[in-house]
């Protein structure tokens, strides 16, 4: 008895595995896409790593000039004091001479001559040397404003592909149009940021508000393609199929590569049977394509 309950076990587990078996087969057939979304972290980490670099190598850089700089400058006052003195002793030399030659009636008339002829020398090449420091200051300030403008830059640039990094590992779309808001507000002309909201609030039927989103991104930057595509994918949910298709044609002109995807864009899907979008994807969308 007890061997015919064990071989009974064991054929329930045999025919068990087989029918989940069976079923794992028929759920990797059904997948339409890939498990998984590509790995883009190790890039944008790399990415940041590098603009960490070249910053450092900015600084570094930025503190030889400023050594050099100083250098310079006492290598320029030590000329200017250098050619000061040797003028100095020249210009003795020549009182001297022509008090033997001209025959100046006192020795103190030619010290007053002297000290007169030196300290109108003195003050040229002093005024010269301040002129040239101002100068040099000046540019030191300006290169010093455009290194603090860089880092600043730098800053907001790695601020933002942070948070494009957070957006790419979000799966909540209200998450994500709360970082595309974070973005906006380090950089609020960001025609990426705007459009990809614009997708985002569109999922969550918000079409005004995506429309509205899309308008504005073209008025930054009309030659972005992904925002006409965008506002054609709002047109479509709205029922305006002339205006989606407008916009696909703009979207495809700037950028070929789209036309692979309006099969299998979600939002076209309500128009796909309507008059006016087979006119286009049959007559307009062929010619389209062979004149790119």
């Amino acid at each position: 008895m007890r061997v015919i309950l064990f071989y009974l076990c064991v054929s329930l587990f045999s025919f068990s595995s087989e029918m989940n078996e069976v079923e794992a087969q028929k759920e990797i057939a059904s997948l339409k896409e890939p498990m998984y979304k590509p790995l883009v972290e190790r890039y944008l980490l790399d990415e940041v790593r590098n603009l960490r670099i070249e910053q450092q190598s900015l600084r570094v850089e930025m503190h030889e000039k400023i050594s050099q700089a100083r250098l310079d400058v006492s290598d320029r006052a030590m000329n200017y004091m250098t050619s000061t003195v040797s003028n100095i002793f020249l210009i003795l030399t020549a009182i001297a001479s022509l008090i033997a030659i001209l025959g100046w009636k006192s020795v103190r008339d030619a010290k007053e001559q002297t000290k007169l002829v030196v300290q109108q020398k003195l003050e040229e090449i002093t005024k010269e040397y301040a002129e040239k420091l101002a100068k040099i200051e000046a540019e030191m300030q300006s290169r010093s404003e455009d290194i603090m403008n860089n880092q600043e830059s730098i800053a907001r640039s790695n601020a933002i592909h942070a948070l494009w990094r957070r957006s790419n590992l979000e799966d909540n779309v209200q998450a994500k149009v709360e970082i595309y808001d974070q973005i906006l507000e380090i950089d609020k002309n960001n025609v990426e940021a705007l459009t990809y909201k614009a997708d985002a609030v569109l999922e969550l039927g918000q079409k005004e508000w995506a429309l509205n989103l899309c308008n504005k991104a073209l008025e930054l930057d009309s030659g972005y393609a992904y925002s006409y595509w965008q506002r054609s994918c709002v047109n479509a949910e709205m029922g305006n199929i002339e205006n989606a298709v407008s916009d696909i044609i703009k979207a495809i002109k700037i950028s070929p590569v789209l036309a692979n995807d309006i099969d299998s864009e979600s939002s076209f899907d309500t128009i796909r049977e309507k008059e006016g979008f087979k006119t286009f994807i049959n007559e307009q969308l062929p010619t389209l394509l062979r004149s790119e």
